[in-house]
């Protein structure tokens, strides 16, 4: 029973305790850089199941960090983190995300490509938008999810809440971008935008940056991103 709900336990590994600091929170943590990430989980699940209301820590990737039931998104486990997790109750499309992030990997297993990989690489495009995006001019989305995921608003603390609640705010976008990945009508997009045959770099403005805009709900993205290097 151990070995399924830590999939560290039987792993012999230096990270890993050996009977000096082997506290709870402890193993989780050093668990964690094993097996995979660690995040709080719902305390509400976990009471309606027990009965009892406890801290609840448990191996969560960054697609399933959403409670349902209970409309929150945890937050990676860490002893000085302050909050266990966000009330995204406000926000069903970070909810529906992670209910169409299923769909999502299914069909890369069957386009022959692990989920988390697919997951991974459209993370890190969306995140590199979430660092531009201060400068988007008409962005509304993500400031709305951002101050909602704070309570209502972010006020001073703004770049702190920026940090905690980035990945629960763009989490759709990410899921929008990964089904886009997995799509062969955009695979063809690139293959033509990025000189069909003839490689040159993919042009912001073309077809396939401009069809990702409109998936993301961002049809100004391609253009916008075009004027900004025509700029510099």
């Amino acid at each position: 029973m151990l070995a399924r709900a830590l999939p560290s336990w039987e792993r012999e590994d230096a990270k890993l305790p050996a009977g000096e600091d082997t506290t709870p929170a402890a193993a989780w943590r050093i668990g964690g850089a094993v097996a995979g990430p660690v995040a709080f989980g719902c305390r509400l699940c976990a009471a309606r199941r027990t009965g009892t209301v406890m801290r609840v820590v448990r191996y969560a990737s960054l697609w399933s960090r959403v409670c349902v039931r209970h409309g929150r998104w945890f937050l990676d486990a860490d002893a000085d983190q302050p909050h266990e997790h966000l009330d995204v109750r406000h926000l069903p499309e970070v909810v529906a995300a992670q209910r169409r992030w299923a769909g999502v990997a299914r069909r890369a297993v069957r386009a022959g490509a692990e989920p988390g990989r697919v997951f991974a690489l459209a993370h890190a495009v969306v995140a590199r938008w979430w660092d531009q995006a201060l400068r988007w001019e008409r962005e509304s989305t993500w400031p709305r999810r951002l101050h909602q995921v704070a309570g209502g608003d972010a006020g001073g603390d703004l770049e702190w809440w920026r940090i905690v609640g980035r990945d629960a705010v763009v989490f759709p976008e990410v899921v929008a971008v990964a089904e886009a990945l997995l799509d062969p009508g955009m695979a063809e997009l690139v293959w033509v935008d990025s000189g069909a045959g003839r490689p040159r770099p993919l042009p912001a403005d073309g077809a396939f940056c401009r069809q990702l805009g409109e998936r993301v709900g961002r049809v100004w993205l391609g253009p916008w991103r075009r004027r900004i290097m025509v700029v510099r």
